[in-house]
């Protein structure tokens, strides 16, 4: 039984929890435009649909459905862990890994096994952030996986449970208010928050409208939604938002969340040491990566400008985006001046990966060029970070 189709769904496989993740993706991806609107927190840089529709549409891209919800499990965790993008697109990548862990080498689970792995994931995404703020897609989590696990009798198959359990996670959204000043303030839920929601109830359609070739074949159509003129805002500490994928991880957790907190805020640290992917908030990402070169392979890096995100948002000058990449040396007042987005080359030595003049400076190149065995490489920037960065503009 499917859970589109007719009659009660008692054992969830590979392929329900695929296309259910597919109709769920779909959803966010066509209300990013909303979330990045309501995006006032951590940080009001208005990039929180855009970053988790990245995060989802690598599932969507990359994998294909399979019989066996372990295997399936596995699958999304790996691709939203390597693709995440955003605090709130690591939290999410976060859910479905502790999801994965937690889940038992099964074809299929039942109604109980999928409560007992829901509530043991909630930990997982706890432990990722250095400092948990309540009111945010934390505390929906939560309250989603305490609900499915103390009605994991009440309910005999998926459709009812899941049914019932989306009620409670619009009540915990609205709550989200009345939890953080700031969304008070704005009179808006939390964006990442709304997202996990969104994505739920994209599940819900799926259940109650579509059936799979349906799904398959519809394109998502994203929602265009006015910008909100007056946005009350919070100070901007730092000013780009970082992320990285280091591989073969050497230091502890705990370890890593340390020395990124003595950098920035807003800390995420997720996955395993073999897969380690991590976000925070920064004015120094050179300095950083610099410090971590030696603590594993790092394959990814990331760091977004935020404050250039806030300008596209709320405060800016022309109707027309200027877009270049790294290579033209543009003076920063310039930059700042005429609010260009700057792209930057990937600059690889050996395995390890770099942003050019934004995780590695001059300086540092060449310092690496005495040092390392490799000559470095270059590469241009990819299709999916103009998708993201258009998207966003």
């Amino acid at each position: 039984m499917s859970l589109a189709g007719p009659g009660p769904l008692v054992e969830l496989d590979g392929r329900n929890l695929y296309y259910a993740f597919i109709a769920g993706a779909r959803k966010v991806i066509e209300n990013q435009v909303e979330l990045n609107r309501i995006n006032v927190f951590p940080v009001n840089d208005g990039d929180t649909g855009t970053n988790l529709a990245a995060t989802i549409r690598s599932v969507m891209e990359s994998i294909h459905p399979h019989r066996s919800f372990k295997i399936t499990a596995d699958r999304i965790a790996e691709a939203t862990l390597i693709n995440a993008r955003g605090n709130s697109g690591i939290i999410f990548a976060q859910f479905f890994y502790g999801l994965s862990i937690e889940t038992g080498n099964f074809r299929s689970v039942t109604l109980k096994q999928f409560a007992e792995s829901i509530t043991k994931s909630v930990s997982y995404v706890y432990a990722a952030v250095a400092r948990p703020v309540e009111g945010t897609m934390l505390t929906v989590i939560k309250d989603f996986a305490d609900y499915i696990y103390t009605s994991r009798n009440k309910f005999s198959d998926f459709n009812n449970m899941l049914t019932s359990a989306f009620e409670i996670l619009k009540k915990s959204l609205l709550e989200t208010k009345s939890k953080l000043a700031i969304l008070g303030k704005n009179n808006v839920v939390d964006a990442g928050a709304k997202g996990f929601v969104l994505f739920f109830e994209g599940i819900m359609e799926f259940i109650h409208k579509r059936n799979i070739r349906e799904l398959i074949s519809a394109r998502p159509v994203i929602t265009p939604f006015q910008k909100v003129e007056e946005v009350i805002t919070e100070r901007m500490n730092f000013r780009y938002c970082t992320e990285a994928l280091i591989r073969e991880c050497s230091i502890e957790r705990v370890n890593l969340t340390n020395i990124l907190e003595s950098y920035g805020d807003s800390v995420v640290v997720a996955g395993s040491d073999k897969l380690r992917r991590f976000h925070l908030h920064t004015n120094d990402p050179s300095a950083l990566f610099n410090n971590l070169r030696k603590t594993g392979t790092i394959t990814f890096q990331k760091a977004d400008d935020m404050f250039r995100h806030y300008q596209t948002a709320n405060e800016r000058k022309w109707k027309i985006a200027l877009v270049t990449d790294s290579t033209c040396d543009l003076p920063q007042d310039i930059i700042d001046n005429y609010q260009i987005n700057i792209l930057p080359i990937n600059i690889h030595f050996g395995e390890n990966h770099y942003l050019d003049k934004v995780t590695l400076q001059p300086e540092q190149f060449y310092k690496l060029l005495g040092e390392t065995v490799e000559h470095p490489k270059s590469s241009q920037i990819n299709e999916n970070t103009f998708i993201n960065l258009y998207s966003h503009l």
